[in-house]
């Protein structure tokens, strides 16, 4: 009998031989540009340089370092970054403006992104702009950066709600300028899977430039987006650390690199073990907590309370799990409550040196009752000291009640 760890479904010769996937997928984590953009969220110079020096541990292939035009703080910490030695390539964010770009050059960055919305609602409302001067802002600024020799990102803000001829004529002119990819840019979060696959695969037929996918997660579909752009093909995925970005945040870094590690059998080279230490950094200085049930980060994903789903661990963790916990950094848990199993009390009667009573039948019975009890008064699990305590109590009502 085969014992699988992951759906064997998502290897099928049906599902896998549909897609497009390269061999050389690449991230590059924008926690530092757009999520620090997150309302609330300060990242001081020694935040940045840290947060960049993790991810370069971890394996990050380009870190989006900020704004240089921002603000002359900005500027210092992208600088900063720029010159830290790193093995990834730094690029840094600017709008299509030469006066921009001049900043961005100051700051010494190997790579840049162009960004300039396309889509007619942006191009009226907010650029007040035509669509043939949009073109040429941009070409201007693609080779001048591709003239000092910068590698070049070619952002089409508000790319999913532009229509797809101009968009292609956007693409073809940031190709011909020398452009070394397209980003894929859905600003407002409202693509579905199946439209990402679709409009990445089209642009990479039609145009014929690399692309990279930078998904908002509006409608929580961020990383299943950037996952179906990369099946279509896309050799970039733009990420940050805890999801962070403006509204609700763009694809999850953690959940990207483990969903194609362990889902589609693609291993970035990455050190996941570091993973959770990234993610507990950054949630730190964002001052923006991983919530309990986030994925791979989480408190209560490698945690388990119900008897069942205990039980089952305890005999081999991947009956509820699909990754080892070391994987990611983190150690699996059991916690006691309102459904621990009478295996799991007798367990941890063991752990904290009550082996002879892990083997009363009579006294387990009486203890998971106060156990339960005990758990729905205080509306949360207990821990071992508690736990402790709770055994003791019960011991000494056993004793009384036997004198009576």
């Amino acid at each position: 009998m085969v014992e699988y760890v992951v759906s064997p479904i998502n290897f099928f010769p049906e599902v896998k031989g549909k897609m497009k996937i390269i061999k050389e997928i690449k991230i590059d984590d924008t926690t530092l540009r757009d999520g620090h953009q997150t309302p609330g969220v300060v990242f001081s110079k020694l935040d940045r340089i840290a947060i960049a020096k993790l991810q370069d541990e971890v394996g990050v292939h380009q870190i989006e370092a900020g704004i240089p035009i921002a603000s002359k703080e900005e500027k210092e910490a992208v600088h900063a970054v720029a010159n830290e030695g790193l093995k990834a390539s730094i690029l840094a964010w600017s709008r299509a403006s030469i006066k921009d770009l001049d900043t961005v050059l100051e700051c010494e960055t190997d790579a840049c992104a162009i960004s300039i919305a396309t889509s007619d609602i942006h191009i009226e409302y907010k650029l007040k702009k035509t669509r043939d001067i949009v073109v040429q802002m941009m070409t201007e600024c693609v080779e001048y950066m591709k003239d000092h020799g910068l590698y070049v990102s070619v952002n089409a803000e508000d790319t999913t709600r532009t229509e797809f001829s101009y968009l292609k004529r956007f693409g073809l002119a940031a190709k011909e300028a020398g452009a070394d990819r397209l980003r894929l840019c859905d600003t407002t979060g409202v693509l579905i899977p199946r439209s990402s696959y679709y409009l990445t695969r089209r642009l990479i037929d039609e145009i014929g430039l690399d692309i990279e996918i930078h998904a908002h997660n509006d409608y929580g579909l961020a990383v299943a987006n950037s996952l179906a752009s990369v099946e279509a093909g896309a050799t970039w995925i733009n990420t940050t650390v805890n999801a962070l970005g403006e509204r609700a945040g763009n694809a999850s870094f953690e959940e990207c690199i483990m969903c194609l590690q362990k889902l589609y059998n693609i291993d970035l080279g990455f050190k996941t073990e570091l993973i959770s230490e990234l993610s507990q950094f950054v949630a730190d200085v964002s001052h923006i907590p991983i919530a309990d049930n986030k994925p791979i980060v989480g408190a209560n994903v490698f945690t388990h309370e119900s008897g069942l789903h205990a039980h089952g661990t305890f005999s081999n963790p991947f009956t509820y799990e699909s990754m080892d916990p070391g994987d990611v950094g983190r150690e699996r848990k059991i916690v006691i409550g309102k459904f621990s199993s009478k295996h799991v009390l007798k367990t941890e009667l063991e752990l904290i040196g009550f082996p002879e009573l892990a083997l009363n039948g009579d006294f387990i019975n009486e203890l998971k009752d106060r156990v339960v009890k005990t758990a729905i008064q205080k509306k949360r699990s207990l821990t071992r000291d508690e736990l402790k305590l709770i055994a003791l109590e019960t011991i000494i009502l056993r004793k009384y009640f036997q004198k009576q």
